[in-house]
């Protein structure tokens, strides 16, 4: 008897099946008018007059999964339209009954009546021969119980109760905050939080928050989302929405770039309680082959490279923006390189170990009207040593070569005690100077795409119309460039030659390091340096020869004119 499908609920099975086929088909329609909302499956459409937000299509909508620099937000593959194609057949059992709903009873044995009923603007159905029964609130799972007792009442017993709720009223809710499409938007109460979110084109990537999300009643807060729980261990709240309420996405906190030996570069938001190496790690673990982590950042204004075993990344306090890279023992995959002179933006980025400069400066935003982009060149920390080292070798020479001169008299001693003095001053200023390492990276006036080093300092020199003339002149200045004149003219307008310039040692120096001896009728372009060198003034060939090698290390060096 109960396995039996009696005559009114096959009919109504037919009936409902109908409606679906309407409502489909009344939402295909729908998307052609874009003052029309489509209703749920199995409830009333809703008037073009309602100020809702058209639904975007069930088709996967074309929007970015990304932020502007690539990165995927961890979570953002959660809104594609999915939630839009899955929505569920039945209502659940927590549903509460609304003004509206209709349901079916169907009562044998001591009472009979088959019918479908709707819930009143009281809230109530009226059963016949039994009265009112108040249904709004109830819970579908409490529905029979509830008809049961009020039919309780007339009839004692030998009576049988069976209830179904047929259809829901749609409700219209807000979903606002960090979302892609704020609005108000149509569907049933059981449809998830993600629907909806999924209807409004999911959490803006860039700003909005996946773990700081509320559902507001009234005023008041009626549950906080983290979509971390539902993504990494199937939770997330249940809550039968009403007409009214609405889904609020916060700002999204700070957010940290995980890269490296993972399965997938992502951005992982962190909760206030959450700023601990151990909290990243366990969104996204690492590898197996994980054994070291560099934290790249910003800390109190300044650049931050850190690199440390994972054990002693799990204490570590982090901080918005940071970029923490997992790699395996050895050479870490990321260096650190800085950024010099005209441009836009921070002064060091964190590069891919092998990179090179010309794919690096494609990433860095200058103004053409200001920037010399023809005159990019570096500076190298490990040239810079090789160009110490070297200065040095010649210092420790011409020391060595000063203090163990033969002397043929005592007057002749005399005249080398006095040169050794000389030169142990002129090896203590030397020795302080610190070369740049410049690297000229140009050649025929085209960038050339070298691999990169960790701490190169990227150059980026600004324009300008002035020649500077320095070193063995009268008056080391700044000139306004004449395309007219030579070195020559330029060196007349610093003074003239001073007193110990040497006028067959002058260097041009370039924008882009270049630097060599220059003929006094050279042209000069704007931007370049000249150098006057000094000469040595010693009767000793040997010795002069070594100081002049090492001044003229020094000026290439540290575009210094280094004097005896």
């Amino acid at each position: 008897m109960r396995n039996r499908e009696f005559g009114w609920q096959k009919t109504l099975r037919i009936l409902v099946c109908l409606l679906g086929w309407f409502g489909a088909a009344t939402a295909m329609s729908a998307n052609d008018n874009p003052t029309a909302v489509s209703a749920p499956q199995g409830s009333k459409t809703v008037a073009a007059s309602e100020p809702t937000v058209q639904p975007p299509p069930i088709s996967p909508p074309d929007r970015p999964l990304v932020d502007a620099e690539g990165v995927q937000p961890f979570g953002a593959n959660l809104f594609t339209g999915n939630f839009l194609r899955t929505r569920e057949d039945g209502l659940n059992p927590n549903y509460v009954v609304a003004r509206g709903d209709q349901v079916s009873v169907f009562a044998w044995g001591s009472v009979e009546f088959n019918e479908l009923f709707t819930v009143d603007a009281q809230g109530n159905i009226f059963l016949p021969g039994i009265g009112p029964v108040k249904l709004e609130g109830v819970r579908n799972a409490d529905l029979s119980r509830v008809v049961r007792t009020k039919i309780k009442d007339v009839y004692i017993n030998n009576f049988n109760v069976y209830t179904n709720l047929v259809t829901t009223q749609p409700v219209l809710v807000y979903v606002t905050g960090f979302v892609r499409h704020p609005g108000r938007y149509a569907g049933l109460p059981n449809d998830t939080l993600l629907y909806y979110l999924d209807l409004a084109g999911g959490i803006d990537t860039d700003l909005g928050s996946y773990r700081r999300i509320e559902i507001v009643r009234d005023g008041h807060v009626l549950a906080n989302v983290d979509l971390y729980d539902f993504l990494l261990n199937g939770s997330i709240p249940r809550v039968t929405l009403r007409e009214g309420d609405t889904i609020l996405v916060k700002k999204r906190g700070p957010v940290i770039e995980l890269d490296g030996d993972v399965a997938r570069q992502t951005q992982i938001e962190l909760t206030p309680l959450e700023r601990r190496g151990k909290d990243l790690l366990s969104v996204v673990p690492q590898s197996a082959g994980a054994v070291e982590v560099s934290l790249i950042g910003y800390r109190d204004g300044r650049p931050f490279n850190q690199t440390l075993p994972i054990k002693a990344f799990e204490s570590v306090e982090l901080a918005d923006g940071d970029r923490v890279v997992l790699s395996a023992a050895g050479l870490s995959p990321t260096i650190l390189v800085k950024i010099q002179g005209e441009h836009m933006g921070p002064p060091m980025m964190s590069i891919k170990r092998g990179a090179r400069l010309v794919d690096v400066l494609d990433h860095v935003r200058v103004d053409p009207a200001l920037a010399d982009v023809a005159a990019v060149h570096l500076y190298r920390p490990s040239v810079a040593r090789a160009q110490k080292d070297s200065i040095t070798d010649s210092l420790m020479r011409l020391e060595r070569d000063s203090l163990l001169a033969l002397s043929d008299s005592r007057g002749e001693a005399d005249i080398r005690k006095t040169e050794a003095e000389l030169v142990q001053t002129f090896v203590q200023r030397a020795s302080l100077i610190e070369p740049l390492g410049r690297v000229v990276t140009a050649r025929e006036g085209q960038q050339q795409n070298i691999p990169l080093e960790p701490d190169d300092t990227i150059v980026i020199p600004r324009k300008t119309d002035v020649v500077r003339v320095s070193g063995q002149v009268l008056m080391a200045q700044a000139v306004v460039h004449r395309p007219d004149i030579t070195v020559a003219d330029y060196i007349s307008m610093a003074g003239g030659y001073g007193a110990r310039a040497d006028e067959e040692r002058v260097l041009l120096l370039k924008p882009n390091a270049s630097v060599g001896i220059t003929a006094l009728d050279a042209t000069v372009n704007p931007g370049d340096e000249i150098l006057v060198l000094p000469k040595a003034d010693t009767k000793w060939v040997q010795t002069a020869a070594d100081i002049m090698d090492i001044i003229y290390k020094v000026a290439v060096s540290a575009a210094v004119a280094l004097d005896l």
